[in-house]
């Protein structure tokens, strides 16, 4: 059997434990004082119309009395990584699949699936007086729909011969793994739920969508290929992205941005060992609207020097100088492991590997961005302040804050 542990409203619920005047009242979460979108909202929030990606403005006009706290990603981030370890303690086989949601396979463990749900919620709420709400199931799918049913503080268990009248209880739309724009080409086919599907058959899902189409079919069955992962996979990209403080309009505002996005990647991929060949620039004007464009070159790197000269190599082939930029993001991908690329022979000067291995000495010692290139100074925003749903506890994933 799986389970499924899902927080209920994470990040509002840690504010309100923190802060008693905010029990019981619409709060909403968001990245920065500054110009930022609603990270998520309490309960309370949501009933009123709040919803997360609202920008503050929109949460304000929906709900007149809802309260905008900065987040605390630190806190937030101890505290996962406080659950996850606790989880570990149960079982081995633990998936981290988000800051506020694991998956444990508890087949081979003592107790019974139901028993260790409430063990588990019973401790979230004594050690940090928040609450989970917990599904279980035969596979992760089943387990990750059922953690929903009763939320928050919910309990819900699905057995083996009740997952398809389980699976054809919801709209294609709220099932895990399927999107907007595949739930949409769905309804265009007259497809609704998964009782449509398994109708259609597995050979035309398979001719419309590949090896997908299986896999959908057996989704459409309450059945699951993907295991409990509790090892971290090879990650296929290490990328950040900004939302700025204001908009920017000129090359030179844009470039101090993209170098601070550059020295971030190049820190996360210098620290877990990657090196990558292939560049992405990302860039979204004050519209929401977003372009990009990818680049490969000739050698792997993992040095600053390098993604930053690519990046805004290609942020000039991009923008448009009467676009004012909201965000901009830069990605490297193509990624090889155990391989800290620094220096080619196209340097000038010898001595980067020196000189990073210097940096990481010192900002690991004295916190970091305590050494980084002056231009980053510039930026009226530093660092990350939102918390990616790719964060981990562990591992390449994890970023500090």
């Amino acid at each position: 059997m799986i389970l499924c542990m899902d927080m209920d409203a994470f990040f509002a619920s840690v504010e309100q434990a923190a802060n008693p005047h905010l029990r019981g009242k619409p709060i909403a979460v968001i990245g920065a004082r500054e110009r930022t979108v609603v990270v998520t909202s309490s309960y309370e929030a949501r009933a009123l119309g709040v919803k997360t990606g609202m920008s503050k403005y929109e949460a304000m006009k929906a709900c007149p009395s809802v309260q905008l706290v900065c987040a605390s990603n630190r806190v937030y981030t101890h505290v996962s990584s406080e659950i996850i370890k606790y989880l570990r303690t149960i079982t081995p086989e633990v998936e981290a699949y988000s800051i506020d949601e694991a998956f444990l396979n508890v087949s081979k463990c003592e107790s019974d699936p139901t028993s260790i749900a409430y063990m588990i919620k019973s401790h979230v709420k004594r050690s940090f007086n928040v609450t989970c709400s917990v599904g279980v199931g035969p596979n992760k799918l089943i387990a990750k729909m059922a953690s929903g049913i009763h939320k928050p503080d919910g309990f819900y268990m699905v057995e083996s011969d009740e997952m398809a009248d389980f699976m054809d209880s919801f709209e294609l739309g709220d099932i895990w793994g399927i999107g907007r724009r595949l739930n949409e080409r769905f309804r265009n086919l007259g497809i609704f739920n998964t009782a449509d599907l398994r109708q259609l058959g597995e050979e035309r899902l398979a001719e419309m969508f590949g090896i997908n189409g299986n896999r959908l079919y057996m989704m459409a069955h309450g059945k699951y290929p993907d295991g409990v992962e509790n090892e971290e996979l090879p990650v296929k990209s290490i990328g950040h992205s900004m939302t700025l403080p204001h908009n920017i309009r000129t090359r030179e505002e844009a470039a101090g941005y993209l170098l601070q996005l550059s020295e971030m990647v190049s820190a996360r991929a210098r620290k877990n060992g990657y090196s990558g060949k292939t560049l992405h620039v990302t860039i979204r004007d004050t519209e929401m609207g977003t372009i990009g464009k990818r680049r490969t070159f000739g050698f792997f790197t993992a040095a600053t020097h390098h993604i930053y000269d690519i990046a805004l190599s290609i942020f000039d082939e991009l923008w448009d100088c009467e676009i004012s930029i909201r965000l901009l993001g830069v990605s490297l991908g193509s990624l090889v492991p155990g391989c800290v690329m620094l220096s080619n022979i196209m340097d000038d000067f010898q001595n980067w590997p020196e000189i990073y291995d210097t940096i990481d000495k010192i900002n690991n010692k004295y916190g970091k961005e305590a050494v980084s290139f002056a231009t980053v100074l510039n930026c009226k925003r530093r660092g990350a302040k939102t918390i990616s749903p790719a964060w981990r506890p562990d591992g390449t994933r994890n970023v500090e804050f």
